[in-house]
């Protein structure tokens, strides 16, 4: 089991020929740059977990990014990308568990299988932060991976805390998946502050939501 810095250095080179080759993703991430399009106001975005950026290739309008990832190997292939004329890109090596956000400063907080390592604690600070980070109007928009069932959520949930007891490692250290249940995830997003959660669209294990602030 590796660290999670170490799992996305070694995935790096080979990450977008993974994700839209062989897991084809392409219309996942036709359906994040419909999502996007529609928002008049989307001149700040921040992008979290944003690995190659292939989310960030989809933003075809101008506007200032701050691209955070653990990985330094993926942002450097991030920074070898041609982007769209109009995006000026910024990136931040960090784990965003630990970063502070700007407040009331994105129109866009956008985020793709990134958030599905985390538990219930980790995931309501982060999406607190998230939220204070949104100016009025801002959205967040998030396609990530989500357990069928509770029954599920519980039982990855519970080898993996049994396996941070065992290895004494603090949760989300390495790469193991716990995705929330739907309901889990809107319980969550609601208690930090989101009041409405729309499903876009939803594929066999994922599924892309926006959350206006």
């Amino acid at each position: 089991m590796k660290k999670m810095k170490e799992y996305f250095d070694d995935e790096a080179v080979e990450h977008d020929n993974l994700f839209l080759k062989d897991m084809e993703m392409t219309e996942f991430y036709d359906e994040v740059e419909r999502t996007l399009e529609q928002y008049k106001n989307k001149s700040s975005v921040l992008v979290l977990g944003c690995g190659s950026g292939l989310e960030i290739e989809r933003l075809k309008f101008p506007c200032n990014v701050v691209g955070v990832d653990i990985s330094d190997k993926m942002l450097e292939v991030l920074k070898k990308k041609k982007l769209y004329d109009g995006v000026e890109l910024t990136t931040v090596c960090g784990s965003f568990l630990d970063l502070d956000f700007e407040e009331s400063h994105y129109d866009i907080v956008l985020s793709c299988y990134a958030l599905h390592h985390f538990n219930s604690e980790q995931k309501l600070n982060l999406y607190k932060k998230i939220y204070t980070s949104l100016r009025n109007g801002g959205v967040f928009v998030n396609g990530d991976t989500i357990a069928v069932s509770k029954d599920e959520e519980n039982e990855l949930m519970t080898k993996a805390v049994q396996l941070y007891e065992d290895e004494n490692m603090p949760f989300a250290s390495l790469h193991v998946d716990v995705p929330f249940c739907w309901e889990h995830e809107k319980e969550v997003l609601e208690n930090a502050g989101f009041l409405r959660v729309d499903l876009v669209k939803e594929w066999q294990n994922t599924k892309l939501y926006k959350c206006e602030k």
